[in-house]
């Protein structure tokens, strides 16, 4: 990226609005952000400033969501952003790390290990959703989980740990682009392109059913409207884990999924759940 200033945005919202400002920026194509507390964070050219206002203004409805724009100094961000960016253990079993940081990890013996470059997708292991679906996995995958799908895969860390835990094979879809090509790197990375079938596609384009687990770190509402085609693409006691489920959800997330799937475990973290069940 050239010298130069660029724009800082912070969106401040209230839980109730999480979903709905996933959705707005990933239609506007905007998939590179941070979570922080109550707030994601994303930076855009200059030149483009004027444009993302008019258009958050317009489409975002009032009153769900609070901008602060900050004008600073461009430099080499993504130098800056490796510094930052340290390995993920989980249940002292998994380490997520990125390329840069593979001699750091080399001591530890024994553990999965997943190389994930973060970019434009999602799932780099430092988020809450992602822990908590892989914490599940640690615990409920079994020795041979068999035939996995990663449903909405972004970075395809989900499948990656899938095959390392010991899956035969794997399918990942995903509808983004510069997700899909982060997949692509990721499953060369970890040397597993061979066991995952990678489609461009939302979940009805995938063709393959009879799954013995389905893994899907996605916001809520999308997971809502895919219950059905998830319980038609699991077998029979088939294994379903997710997360993407904010903590006030529970409750009425638990009406819709066990009109088809029984609750086994749910796992929380900050301000979200993640859950494990099996098909009925």
């Amino acid at each position: 990226m050239k010298k130069g200033k660029i724009i800082k945005v912070t969106i401040g919202f209230e839980k109730k609005s999480y979903d709905l400002l996933i959705a707005y920026l990933i239609t506007h194509g905007i998939t590179s952000f941070e979570e922080r507390d109550n707030a994601i964070e994303l930076y855009i050219p200059s030149a483009k400033r004027d444009d993302f206002l008019v258009s958050f203004m317009k489409d975002f409805p009032k009153g769900n969501a609070e901008l602060t724009i900050e004008e600073i100094q461009n430099k080499n961000w993504n130098e800056e952003w490796e510094k930052s960016i340290e390995p993920v253990f989980i249940a002292d079993k998994i380490i997520i790390y990125p390329s840069w940081k593979k001699k750091e990890i080399s001591k530890y013996k024994g553990r999965i290990k997943i190389q994930i470059d973060p970019k434009m997708a999602f799932g780099t292991g430092h988020n809450e959703t992602t822990c908590l679906v892989l914490e599940l996995m640690t615990k409920h995958l079994g020795k041979r989980p068999g035939y996995l799908l990663d449903y909405g895969c972004g970075t395809g860390v989900l499948a990656i740990a899938g095959i390392k835990m010991g899956a035969e094979k794997a399918v990942a879809n995903e509808t983004d682009e510069d997700s899909i090509e982060n997949a692509k790197e990721c499953f060369a990375a970890n040397r597993v392109s061979g066991r995952v079938k990678l489609y461009r596609s939302p979940l009805e384009g995938v063709k393959e059913k009879n799954f013995d687990v389905i893994c899907a770190n996605i916001i809520s509402s999308v997971l809502k409207e895919s219950m059905g085609i998830m319980s038609d693409k699991l077998k029979p006691r088939g294994k379903l884990f997710l997360s993407g489920i904010l903590r006030e959800e529970k409750s009425k997330f638990r009406k819709v999924l066990e009109k088809q799937f029984k609750t086994i475990e749910i796992l929380e973290r900050s301000e979200w759940i993640g859950i494990y069940a099996v098909k009925k």
